[in-house]
């Protein structure tokens, strides 16, 4: 039905109950659906996603399907720092390694600490000086990164593949995805899972990192505050309903909320 005005929201939902739609006019002389307001909080996150723009022209987030040595210093370099900073230390690593870097695994990994003379020298020669968490006394980034190298190459992870395959034996009902993410999630700052769930997001594996900045986003569309288990449990149901990836999805959120562009210019040609 064409109305003059738009109609109040419980118009709305009266008339959609009988199957019938709401067209109002627009200044600009075209006419827009007038849709009812979603009755859950999957429908309301799903609503909110319109202002990130056509998916298609999203900015798409690094990933390093092969080297889990960027995936470490990433995922934990990134927790509470700007990302140039990440990027800085990304750059710094990927100059000592060279190409190498790209297919780098926790022995590799370890090797550019010994060559360095420890996590403090490599915290000023590759990484950076900043603390792992506001804790008093908090170790540098860069020996939390030593130590989740260590800690998944005692139990059997070197490589991306090898993590890969530790994530899909959760599915076989196997012990190990269990004792692999412990031996992250043990390692001091990295109790909460938001470094090792960002760690398989870059290596291909789907899911949410429910940082600061996506928590923002899904508790600003439902207008109210969200846990971070049920944030990625809402964002990766709205991925579902809109057909993309949960991984890209996160992303597109985690820039909207830092006031970031959203659209890659690049693909909109």
């Amino acid at each position: 039905v064409l109305l003059p005005d738009r109609p109040s929201a419980d118009l709305v939902e009266l008339l959609a109950e009988h199957r019938v739609r709401c067209v109002v006019p627009t200044s600009s002389g075209t006419f827009e659906d007038v849709e009812p307001a979603p009755s859950t909080d999957e429908g309301r996150l799903v609503a909110a996603c319109r202002n990130l723009g056509d998916p298609a022209h999203w900015f798409r987030p690094l990933r390093y399907r092969d080297g889990l040595a960027l995936a470490i210093i990433d995922s934990i370099q990134s927790t509470g720092a700007h990302y140039t900073s990440v990027r800085n230390v990304l750059d710094r690593y990927r100059a000592v390694r060279g190409e190498a870097a790209a297919t780098d695994g926790t022995e590799e990994l370890l090797e550019t600490f010994d060559a360095a003379g420890g996590a403090d020298q490599w915290a000023t020669t590759i990484g950076n000086r900043k603390p792992a968490s506001t804790r008093a006394g908090a170790s540098l980034k860069a020996t939390v990164i030593e130590q989740v190298a260590r800690a998944l190459t005692a139990v059997g992870v070197r490589t991306a593949e090898d993590l890969r395959d530790a994530v899909a034996d959760r599915g076989d009902g196997g012990d190990r995805y269990a004792r692999v993410k412990n031996a992250w999630t043990s390692v001091e700052a990295q109790s909460s899972g938001i470094t090792w769930n960002y760690a398989l997001m870059l290596i291909g594996i789907p899911g949410v990192k429910a940082d600061r900045m996506v928590l923002k986003f899904v508790s600003d569309a439902l207008g109210r505050t969200v846990t971070a288990t049920e944030a990625a449990a809402l964002v990766s149901g709205a991925a579902s309903s809109m057909g993309v990836d949960v991984i890209d999805l996160d992303h597109a959120m985690w820039r909207f909320a830092s006031g970031r562009p959203v659209e890659d210019p690049s693909e909109q040609r």
